[in-house]
């Protein structure tokens, strides 16, 4: 019989647990906005980047009635010692629903007690972005109040909300924690705002606002925590980008401007980061920019999505999942639909039978994210 050394036993189970964490099942989830009683939906990605839905579940409270600003992500997800969480969040009762989420076929379950008041009271008229520092704390973006709330999660994934932060009469829209969890960075359609977190009392101190040229909206940050992207909510495309310090205080490096596509609320960097994708809400288009040093942006191309022959369509959130493969577009329809493109470098190519329906929502302005998220290398 041939023996097989202690190290390489140990080393063979290492890469098998390797290559299930590299090959782990993709999943999407969405806020889908209901009319009345919320729902969230849950989607799974082939390898081939075909989305299909597995199941609606409710969210036990109401969407908001005015419909979400087209740059908020009103869904969030978190990893906690021994869950999987997802929070979804109701604007038409200031709640957020909260679920463990099954890794092996993507179902969700509802945790006891949800849904979970973030603190405020009354409806949020567009919406409530929500975003997780640290898979410790979840912050909450209350368009009406014009406050940020913090709450703690728990391991069973239940939330306590801990701590209000006033945002001085801005309305909280984009919100994403740096990398290194050490930030918060809150756009609000003008100015830009960052706050340091602390996590042990659950608190949020304001270290800005600061200036932008446009009206900031959707965003993401560079692998290292050094760079924000915020894509504008304008006639054209126009992208800001911000360098964070060592203090968390933002100044602009530049703002990229481009009449290809019409709009730019939403931005993500590919996985490698040498490729920023822009969603053209209006011209529904993604377009494509090649990232270089201390935030310079060159315009590489523009892609039609497929059109399935409806009217008053738009590009709305956009997602990449965990291997960097496909980028996932949110799009306004009637059923909602979540369109797949495969990434191949700077050329993007919508997969066959693409855009996908989710749900009959009234043409609502729902939002979604990717499970497992894109991650940094």
């Amino acid at each position: 019989m041939r023996k097989f050394s202690v190290v390489k036993i140990t080393a063979f189970f290492l890469l098998c647990g390797l290559a299930s964490v590299l090959y782990a099942q993709q999943y999407l989830y969405t806020n889908d906005f209901m009319p009345g009683n919320n729902t969230t939906t849950a989607l799974t990605v082939s390898k081939a980047g075909l989305v299909k839905a597995i199941d609606t579940y409710p969210t036990g409270g109401p969407s908001q009635t005015g419909g979400a600003l087209f740059a908020m992500t009103e869904i969030a997800y978190a990893q906690t010692k021994s869950n999987l969480c997802l929070f979804v969040s109701n604007g038409g009762n200031s709640t957020i629903a909260a679920f463990t989420i099954n890794s092996a076929n993507g179902t969700l379950k509802a945790v006891h007690g949800s849904p979970f008041s973030d603190g405020a009271s009354g409806g949020q008229g567009d919406g409530m972005s929500l975003t997780v520092g640290d898979n410790k704390l979840l912050f909450a973006g209350n368009t009406t109040a014009n406050t940020i709330s913090v709450l703690r999660i728990s391991p069973t994934c239940s939330l306590k909300a801990v701590s209000t932060a006033n945002t001085n009469g801005n309305t909280p829209v984009g919100m994403k924690v740096t990398p290194n969890g050490k930030y918060l960075i809150a756009s609000y359609l003008q100015p830009i705002d960052s706050f340091s977190i602390d996590y042990k009392a659950g608190t949020l101190t304001e270290l800005g606002p600061f200036t932008s040229q446009g009206y900031t909206a959707g965003m993401d940050i560079s692998c290292d925590s050094s760079t924000v992207y915020v894509g504008d909510a304008a006639q054209y495309t126009q992208v800001e980008v911000f360098s964070i310090n060592s203090a968390g205080q933002l100044t602009e490096i530049n703002n990229f401007n481009n009449d290809n596509g019409q709009n730019s609320n939403n931005v993500v960097l590919s996985r490698n980061e040498k490729y920023l994708y822009v969603s053209n809400t209006m011209s529904f288009q993604v377009m494509t920019l090649s990232v270089g040093t201390n935030g310079t942006l060159t315009y590489d191309s523009t892609t039609s999505l497929n059109n399935p022959g409806d009217t008053g369509l738009y590009v709305l959130g956009l997602a990449i999942g965990e291997s960097g493969a496909d980028l996932f577009v949110e799009e306004v329809n009637n059923p909602e639909s979540i369109g797949s493109l495969a990434i191949k470098g700077k050329t993007l190519k919508e997969v066959t039978g693409s855009p996908f329906p989710v749900v009959n929502n009234s043409y609502n302005s729902a939002t979604f994210i990717a499970v497992p998220p894109k991650s940094c290398k």
